[in-house]
């Protein structure tokens, strides 16, 4: 079942029940959210593959997430100040409408996970454990980090969210199933350990059984 959604390219990843802060200036999406405010409807956020936020020529990425605006004020001249959350995620089938704005027809995409992700998850969940351990002991600056969240698809985009990686790998997170976004973070959090002096060898190898790469 496919659905029409207008779509905002951007030169960001927004993954699902993560927030998006945006500045809204373009005429055409100006319209756009003004529509979406007085509808009570989502958009979707797409990042751009070629071309820039400017260009009515960008060609975004065909995976993407709705996202619901959750507060905002709109200024005297026009433009908005947002608030977004993401929802869920989508995979534009065609591009339906180019003006003044892009709408796209787009068909959801399932979460699905497995009894198997659980114990992945618990992994990945000590490995940011760690990792905020070794940072504090590397610095001196102790911080208590965020509890990451218990359902495992949630916390996947929770942590895809934190990591500092390029728009490349978060997009490829975004598109990826549940076991891959584990696997690969792991691997990043782990190649961040290893240059902190201060953690612990023994403790990072404990049941790594990945390549260490997603390269």
């Amino acid at each position: 079942m496919t659905q029409k959604l207008p779509l905002f390219p951007l030169n960001t990843v927004l993954f699902p029940g993560m927030p998006i802060t945006l500045h809204i200036f373009e005429e055409r999406y100006r319209l756009m959210i003004g529509r979406c405010l007085e509808q009570k409807t989502p958009f979707g956020v797409v990042l751009i593959r070629e071309g820039t936020e400017t260009s009515a020529d960008a060609i975004p990425h065909f995976v993407g997430t709705t996202a619901q605006i959750s507060d905002g004020v709109r200024l005297e001249d026009g433009r908005y100040y947002l608030v977004a959350i993401g929802q869920r995620r989508f995979r534009i089938q065609y591009v339906m409408q180019r003006q003044p704005y892009n709408i796209g027809s787009v068909s959801y995409l399932p979460e699905e996970s497995s009894a198997t992700a659980v114990e992945s998850a618990n992994q990945l969940r000590s490995f940011y454990s760690h990792y905020w351990s070794a940072l504090a002991a590397a610095t001196g600056h102790r911080q208590q980090p965020e509890t990451p969240p218990e359902d495992v698809i949630e916390l996947t985009y929770w942590m895809a969210h934190r990591l500092k990686v390029d728009n490349r790998h978060k997009q490829r997170w975004l598109e990826a199933d549940v076991a891959t976004r584990i696997r690969e973070m792991s691997a990043a959090l782990r190649s961040e350990l290893s240059l902190l002096p201060d953690s612990a060898p023994n403790e990072r190898e404990r049941d790594w059984k990945g390549s260490g790469s997603w390269n």
